[in-house]
């Protein structure tokens, strides 16, 4: 399904930026804490349209027990460290994308060091405004819309729960779970489920209909109904791992 839904929404993804941008990273793990990753997302600021999701692995960091050093050496030991700039690597992807698609527009971001460095490493075409990450993300901030989404985590996957014993195995059943999060949110789901008075069509529009992309909210048929094949569709690398399951820093075996 993860699959299917990739190849659907380049079908129905936006040609070009009609809407400034939130952007910001969700710091999870996959199979142990040991191997904690971060998933780096745009979100739209008006339509909340979920543009991208990428996938950085982290090393380890903060305060650990004598023994938990150990086993977080011995790990390093045997597979070697994560790559140090994954986030910068990934953000320079998502931001060179962005940037094509909405020259002019703005994108907002907290203040991580790495969305810098990347605006910084490219010809970057859109305003980049840093918001300090201490101010509230109430609905009057910019960076609501990605502070909202990581709520939604939270609450549909049991594997993102505070203290949860359900968490996913290795990074490709995470990344296929958020893709199929994004797939909902941004086609099969109104932006807000209540009626909002700033936004009189909140309730029922979804995220796409907002980028103009669909004319209504999908159902599952219109989404998954037709399956279509992988070489029916361009795909760009990462897209390209994606559909494979190649992540190549895992220390995790991953079925095809």
């Amino acid at each position: 399904m993860a699959r299917q839904s990739l190849i659907f929404e380049k079908e129905h993804y936006p040609k070009s930026l009609n809407e400034d941008v939130a952007y910001d990273g969700f710091e999870t793990f996959t199979y142990s804490q040991y191997s904690p990753c971060y998933i780096s997302t745009p979100v739209g600021c008006r339509s909340m349209f979920i543009y991208h999701n990428t996938f950085s692995p982290l090393n380890r960091k903060g305060r650990m027990t004598e023994e938990q050093k150990k086993r977080n050496q011995d790990l390093i030991m045997k597979y070697g460290l994560y790559p140090q700039s994954s986030v910068f690597e990934e953000s320079v992807y998502i931001f060179k994308h962005l940037s094509s698609m909405g020259p002019g527009r703005t994108l907002y971001s907290d203040d991580h060091r790495s969305y810098d460095r990347a605006v910084r490493s490219i010809d970057f075409r859109m305003e980049h405004v840093t918001i300090n990450s201490k101010i509230r993300r109430d609905p009057s901030n910019p960076l609501f819309p990605i502070n909202r989404l990581h709520n939604l985590y939270r609450h549909f996957f049991s594997s993102q729960k505070r203290e949860t014993i359900s968490f996913q195995k290795h990074e490709a059943a995470l990344m296929e779970k958020v893709q199929l999060m994004k797939i909902y949110r941004n086609f099969m789901n109104p932006k807000f489920v209540k009626k909002i008075k700033f936004d009189p069509n909140a309730h029922e529009w979804s995220p796409a209909m907002y980028v103009g992309v669909v004319s209504k909210v999908l159902d599952f048929d219109e989404v998954f109904g037709i399956r279509k094949l992988k070489t029916q569709i361009k795909l760009d690398e990462k897209e390209t791992c994606f559909m494979n399951r190649v992540y190549p820093f895992s220390r995790q075996v991953i079925s095809a």
